[in-house]
């Protein structure tokens, strides 16, 4: 998934292991109730203020 465009996705529910996310485009997207998806997954990404993360995760600095 390097350099996807994921923008306004709805990815609820998805299956994130092993997915790399690097320059993966977040913006808009709902990942919340997404399985094993880590925080270095969503660091390697591109979000902004809008990205809907699960809970356990946290907005990285550079998304904005």
């Amino acid at each position: 998934m390097i350099a996807a465009d994921l923008r306004n996705a709805d990815t609820r529910n998805a299956d994130w292991i092993g997915a790399d996310l690097r320059d993966t485009d977040l913006g808009d997207a709902d990942l919340r109730g997404g399985i094993f998806l880590t925080q270095s997954q969503i660091n390697a990404a591109k979000g902004n203020v809008n990205t809907k993360l699960p809970d356990h995760l946290n907005a990285p600095s550079h998304w904005v």
